[in-house]
């Protein structure tokens, strides 16, 4: 028996680091292209409005499919589904780097809203694999090791574009090479669990449970899956949906107009903004890999760690919007990566606790909604501030959102430990 429970959980390690492996190669891919993306469309003829509508479109589809991803991971398993969303954002990748026309362009940009949902799926097939207790610092982790790809990519990609007659085509081979090599990964995934037959889901219960569940009978009626989601949305996860919302739309709202802000406080060139923009990436990754100690520090996810990083995230993005020069913008941005990673991954700690292992994917894909209809409306409202009250006003909104949210925080979030209490 003790051999048996090692050797599952060797081979679950193995899992583990294949999804932080599988998530590193999806952002370093996306990195490569995204940063160069507004040029090829405007080159194509694409104006600022039609930059804005691609940009809503992706974010809108994202709001739609994140849920029903989720929820079909939870019916025909991570791994069906991680191989289905992977080959889609294959597609939808070369279809962009051989776009010679805004129809094209808005074709692949709208594939990859509807099927580009492999950062979701294999952070969820990771939570199944850990431990609840030490879920929040595998979750920074894998966000930390995501997000160093964009110290990487950018630069990457940004010396390519103009060193080469066809960047854009290139890096978008690029990117598709990532997501091809991705793919085969988690292909291989399967062979690391012993005694795993094919089409039989593969999650991770409890220290010593098999890492299958054979009697699961999967039902895929459309509306019933839009019922499940509403039970699961409205009434196990309401408070945390609306928090995740006022958070992201927070953070979105300051970053959406990064490089016009810098340009227009500091007189700054494109290439100062590149070096700012991998600054920030080197010091989310930093902050992601520490966000398991700082949860410790508190004693696992509270309300008072939330409420206080709510209230770091505030204090910091006031702190850069009246930044008088770069480097103490730069020097705020560290509080500011550091409380939004603890946040993050917490937040995401909670949903996952709050239901089932048969409810996970889909607890994530709400999430994920959630966050995309924020990164849908924000950049509009960002370019309505800018325009008729001046480049300060986004900053602002910001820090009264995340005040609002630690206000949520602090009446409306329920916690499982103080549940139990009360029981």
């Amino acid at each position: 028996m003790e051999n048996t429970r090692g050797s599952q959980e060797k081979f679950a390690w193995r899992v583990v680091y294949a999804m932080h492996a599988i998530g590193f190669l999806d952002l370093l891919g996306v990195s490569l292209i995204v940063p160069l993306l507004t040029h090829h469309a405007r080159s194509l003829g694409a104006t600022p409005s039609i930059l804005g509508l691609m940009g809503s479109l992706y974010g809108g589809l994202q709001l739609f499919t994140g849920p029903l991803v989720g929820q079909l991971s939870d019916i025909y398993g991570r791994h069906a589904v991680l191989l289905g969303v992977l080959l889609g954002a294959i597609l939808a990748y070369f279809i962009l780097g051989i776009s010679a026309s805004l129809f094209v362009l808005f074709l692949a940009r709208a594939l990859a809203g509807l099927l580009k949902h492999s950062l979701s799926v294999a952070r969820t097939w990771l939570a199944d694999f850990v431990p609840s207790s030490d879920r929040p610092r595998h979750l920074g982790h894998y966000n930390a090791i995501s997000s160093a790809s964009f110290i990487i990519g950018p630069t990457l990609g940004g010396y390519l574009a103009s060193t080469t007659e066809h960047g854009f085509f290139i890096c978008s081979m690029g990117c598709v090479a990532c997501f091809i090599v991705a793919f085969f990964l988690a292909l291989a995934v399967p062979l690391w669990i012993p005694g795993h037959p094919p089409g039989v889901r593969i999650h991770r219960q409890t220290s010593g449970e098999k890492y299958q569940d054979p009697d699961f009978e999967p039902q895929l009626h459309p509306l019933a899956l839009l019922r499940q989601l509403w039970h699961i949305t409205w009434t196990q996860v309401p408070d945390i949906m609306l928090i995740r919302f006022a958070m992201g739309f927070a953070m979105i709202l300051f970053r959406s107009n990064f490089s016009l802000f810098l340009e227009m406080r500091f007189q700054s060139t494109p290439l100062f903004n590149g070096y700012i923009m991998s600054a920030s990436g080197l010091i989310s990754a930093v902050s992601s890999f520490v966000t398991g100690y700082v949860t410790a520090a508190y004693g696992g996810c509270s309300r008072k760690l939330l409420v206080h990083m709510a209230c770091l995230m505030a204090l910091a993005q006031g702190g850069m919007t009246f930044a008088p020069n770069a480097a103490v913008f730069v020097l705020a941005m560290i509080p500011l990566s550091l409380s939004s990673a603890v946040f993050r991954v917490n937040l995401t700690h909670l949903s996952v606790d709050r239901g089932s292992a048969d409810q996970r994917g889909a607890m994530l894909g709400v999430g994920q909604s959630v966050m995309s209809f924020a990164r849908m409306v924000a950049p509009f409202f960002a370019g309505v501030l800018t325009e008729y009250g001046g480049i300060l006003m986004p900053g602002i909104a910001s820090v009264g959102c995340a005040l609002v949210a630690s206000v949520l925080i602090a009446k409306r979030l329920r916690l499982a430990s103080e549940d139990k209490k009360k029981e």
